[in-house]
């Protein structure tokens, strides 16, 4: 749903297209990841669309794996800085995200960025 509601990301999407990366996706996001930290490469992302809340759970979902990623020589990014350094403000915060290679998750923020990220649950 994300690549037809965001244009920066459905371009992200076909810049790994026409670059002919590999898209892979289990609906898992802690398999998705450990694939990403055996391997050394690639990158997870999880935009938010714009005008709905953002989908990833900070404290329960994104912080944990931003940590892990970011330990074993990665990055995470929300769209604007380091997942890490995003205060948590809520219990039931959520955000966008993007776990993986640092050039990656560079490429996320540029093309995707942190526009998406006004509206929250309330």
């Amino acid at each position: 749903r994300a690549v037809t509601e965001h244009p920066g990301y459905a371009s992200l999407i076909a810049y790994w297209h026409e670059n002919r990366y590999q898209l892979r996706y289990t609906g898992g996001m802690v398999s998705d990841v450990m694939q990403l930290i055996v391997k050394g490469k690639g990158v997870f992302s999880m935009p938010a669309a714009p005008g709905r809340p953002p989908p990833a759970r900070l404290l329960h979902e994104a912080l944990p794996l931003a940590f892990l990623a970011e330990k074993c020589g990665g990055a995470s990014s929300d769209g604007r800085s380091s997942l890490l350094r995003v205060p948590v403000e809520r219990l039931d915060q959520r955000t966008q995200l993007a776990v993986g290679s640092a050039k990656e998750v560079a490429r996320f923020d540029e093309m995707v960025g942190p526009a998406a990220l006004a509206v929250e649950t309330e």
